[in-house]
């Protein structure tokens, strides 16, 4: 509870609600705790545009505002999208089964791209109705009462849309986060409505149908905005930076690992998986060289609580040519705008002429047509520290981060080193 107690509710009514749903023996962020938030929020949300989405059909009817039958049909969405919201993490937390062996997280992304999708489909009609309105102006009855009402339903949206924000940021989910944006949107779209509703009251019925445009663009931006997310994280994006950093720190921290690579992360809602490769001395027997693997993957998953796979890659650093290769690749990757790193760099052969072998890695931006020419400046860095030493070789490319199998080509750098 230490970090929902510092994000202070704004009101004691929240302060109150999230005191009784949380379990205090959990991190706010915990898949457990942001369940119970994701729902509180998706209820609480629920409810709340029932009765804003009443009270502007009514208005709108009695006024006969499109802008306010626009706002109405707004809050109609977000009882949809709210919905969507308080089942989806409820279903996120389904137990997993055979055909699901991840668990159910993935259903938060869904939801938000349901939201989304929602926003989009009002958006273009409240544009429609907003243009109709402009092409055939009525007149709009705008009595002071009413502006009263429609002000009473700001302070309600402005609560709801500060109460989705806290929730968010204490349990750190997107979905709510777009919720909450949602909102925000919701009270500028409603006093857009109230300048509409004075401007009727003042002759300018035309403002009607502008501000029915104007809360159509706050939809429309909020809906693309948050599909791209939702399909980002459905699709799968790189590991962030520091999330890489921090495994790169706690797997090199493990007492025998010489190095780590090849760090890919997989996101399943709250479950995380992560496996990468690490450097070991070739010296070391299978079963030592295993039981480094495996501690490497039990100081990932007892820092970060993610699953973790490791892969043994042997390396033979005591090899007399290791350590003027290693220095060569490291100036090669430095002076090659295509490259940013290597790994895997092995050198074998009791003597000369040697076979040596690397992995080197790219950036995202190049593309496998290039391949052939950083082959080539690889080959020339080769005979130029290794001369007639080096009989073989055996180069892997790879980019950063990709799916798709490593390319990897054999050279003979002597003419009779094949036969």
């Amino acid at each position: 509870m230490n970090e929902a107690k510092k994000e202070r509710m704004p009101c004691p009514v929240m302060r109150l609600l999230l005191r009784r749903i949380l379990d205090p023996s959990l991190p706010p962020d915990s898949p457990e705790n942001r369940t119970r938030i994701g729902m509180l929020e998706g209820w609480t949300s629920t409810a709340t545009s029932v009765v804003l989405c009443a009270i502007k059909g009514w208005l709108g009817l009695v006024s006969g505002s499109i802008s306010m039958l626009a706002d109405a049909t707004n809050n109609l969405t977000d009882i949809g999208s709210s919905l969507v919201i308080a089942l989806g993490f409820q279903w996120s937390r389904k137990p997993r089964d055979e055909e699901h062996p991840f668990g159910h997280g993935r259903i938060e992304a869904v939801a938000t791209l349901v939201l989304s999708i929602a926003l989009l489909v009002v958006g273009f009609e409240v544009a429609r109705s907003g243009i109709g309105r402009l092409i055939h102006p009525k007149p709009v009855d705008a009595p002071g009462w009413m502006l009263v009402v429609v002000g009473v339903t700001v302070v309600l949206k402005f609560w709801l849309a500060v109460f989705a924000r806290r929730l968010a940021k204490i349990s750190k989910s997107h979905v709510l986060e777009a919720d909450a944006w949602n909102h925000t949107f919701d009270v500028a779209c409603t006093l857009l409505v109230v300048v509409a509703l004075i401007g009727a009251r003042m002759g300018l019925p035309s403002l009607d149908g502008w501000t029915a445009i104007g809360v159509s663009l706050f939809i429309l931006f909020t809906g693309f905005k948050y599909a791209r997310e939702a399909i980002d994280i459905l699709l799968g994006t790189k590991p962030d930076a520091n999330e890489v950093g921090t495994i790169h720190k706690i797997v090199e921290a493990v007492d025998g690992v010489m190095g780590v690579h090849e760090i890919m992360v997989h996101h399943y809602g709250d479950v995380r998986m992560v496996s990468f490769h690490i450097e070991v001395d070739a010296k070391l027997t299978v079963i030592a060289a295993h039981h480094l693997a495996e501690m490497a993957e039990e100081a990932v998953e007892i820092h970060l609580q993610w699953r973790a796979v490791a892969h043994v890659d042997p390396v033979d650093r005591s090899h007399p040519m290791f350590d003027e290769l290693h220095a060569a690749l490291c100036a090669h990757v430095h002076g090659d705008a295509e490259l940013i790193d290597f790994h895997d760099l092995r050198a074998s052969g009791g003597t000369a002429p040697y076979h040596v072998s690397f992995d080197l890695v790219t950036g995202m931006g190049t593309r496998h047509h290039d391949y052939p020419a950083i082959y080539e400046r690889s080959l020339t860095m080769l005979a130029a520290v290794g001369g007639n030493r080096v009989a073989t070789a055996e180069i892997g490319i790879e980019a950063s981060v990709e799916s798709a199998p490593m390319e990897r080509r054999r050279f003979d750098l002597l003419p009779a080193a094949g036969k």
